[in-house]
């Protein structure tokens, strides 16, 4: 099979900037328009394009982790094109192409199991603020550093929730702690955490006696599906841990919060999610978002309402993200080394394809921030 030919029929549909695509036989096919290309995808085989074809965004984003395709240039451009893939026309030669390199790769190979890094906290503290160590969009409102849109994010949410000194608050997914060190240094609040990572418990802990806070926050190693408390709380939060909550049980989830929650209580939810619903691509799946599931607005609304709580702010915030993302790029990419040295480059390429990938879906509408303040009527 002429895999140049079949590419070439594949990428000749794409419109935008100019690109060009370098085969392993030296051959370069130009496309797109303008005078400079803005990126040169490098493919070094003909296997690479068989797991193009019959894998999609697994088989691409192996191939980049394991360096067999590169992108000279500009990143983002070719991961801006890829949105046009499910526009793409299958030609009877596409269609061949696909059999053949079904048939032809082996039925005994067993599948690569994605590697489960423990990633721990000094990896994180890499690309995150060092004020907060959020692992969530920041708000922005003007130039601020990335730390600063942290913590405007953080006073933003604790404003939202209008509590008095000693209201009781649960923290779904509780991260590094900076929420909880926050309200209960800014607001005087009461905060439970329930997280599922050893690493940042054993971080928030020790932030906690740093910070003495001990009397007034308390972290737990909880899954926050399935019983959640005994008592219930004035409000409940779940900064960007909703995406963790699976396809068919976010009606099942909010339910379970709004039974914790006091009568005219609050539930504050900051998710990633979509205008219209569809799964995560494999690739993120396997290397990124093991379980994940980025809800759409009609499904969070819905079952909002089946739960039995009342929308009182709804905000697509989806500009902070793509600044959070950008910031993040940043400074991954400026502790290259340290991260290919404490890991491998295969790693590094997965955070830096992942986060352009992020950075992308944002720009182009494929994702959003959503913002959302839901009470439980008195």
């Amino acid at each position: 099979m002429d895999y140049v030919r079949v590419l070439d029929e594949i990428f000749s549909q794409f419109t935008g900037p100019k690109f060009s695509i370098r085969f392993w036989n030296g051959k370069e096919n130009e496309y797109g328009n303008g005078s400079e290309s803005a990126f040169t995808l490098v493919i070094n085989s003909k296997a690479v394009v068989r797991r193009f074809i019959t894998q999609g965004a697994i088989g691409f984003g192996e191939s980049y982790m394991d360096g067999s395709l590169r992108v000279e240039g500009d990143l983002e451009a070719y991961l801006r094109l890829r949105h046009q893939f499910k526009h793409v026309r299958r030609t009877w030669r596409l269609v061949c192409a696909t059999l053949i390199a079904l048939v032809t790769s082996p039925f005994d190979r067993k599948k690569q199991i994605a590697q489960h890094y423990d990633l721990g906290n000094e990896f994180f503290g890499m690309i995150l603020d060092d004020e907060t160590m959020s692992y969530s969009a920041a708000k922005y409102e003007g130039t601020e550093t990335l730390g600063e849109a942290q913590k405007s994010k953080l006073s933003y949410i604790s404003d939202l929730l209008t509590l008095p000194e000693h209201a009781e608050i649960l923290d779904l997914g509780s991260g590094w702690g900076g929420f909880a060190t926050f309200a209960a240094k800014n607001k005087k609040w009461n905060i439970l955490g329930y997280t599922l990572s050893n690493a940042q418990l054993t971080y928030c802990r020790e932030l906690m006696r740093k910070e003495k806070l001990e009397d007034s926050v308390t972290f737990e190693y909880h899954d926050m599906l399935g019983h959640l408390s005994q008592k219930q709380f004035d409000a409940v939060v779940a900064i960007e841990s909703i995406e963790h909550v699976g396809k068919g049980r976010i009606t099942r989830f909010l339910t379970e919060v709004a039974q914790v929650l006091k009568p005219g209580g609050s539930l504050y939810i900051q998710t990633t999610g979509r205008y219209i619903a569809r799964d995560v691509d494999p690739w993120t799946l396997k290397y990124v978002f093991p379980g994940g599931y980025l809800p759409s607005k009609d499904q969070l609304l819905s079952a909002a309402a089946t739960a039995g709580l009342t929308v009182e702010v709804f905000q697509d915030d989806t500009e902070d993200y793509i600044r959070t993302m950008t910031a993040w790029i940043e400074q991954l990419e400026a502790r290259r080394s340290e991260i290919e040295h404490m890991f491998n480059p295969a790693f590094y390429r997965l955070w830096e394809l992942w986060m352009h990938g992020a950075k992308v879906a944002f720009e182009e509408n494929s994702m959003s921030l959503f913002r959302i303040l839901l009470k439980r009527p008195m």
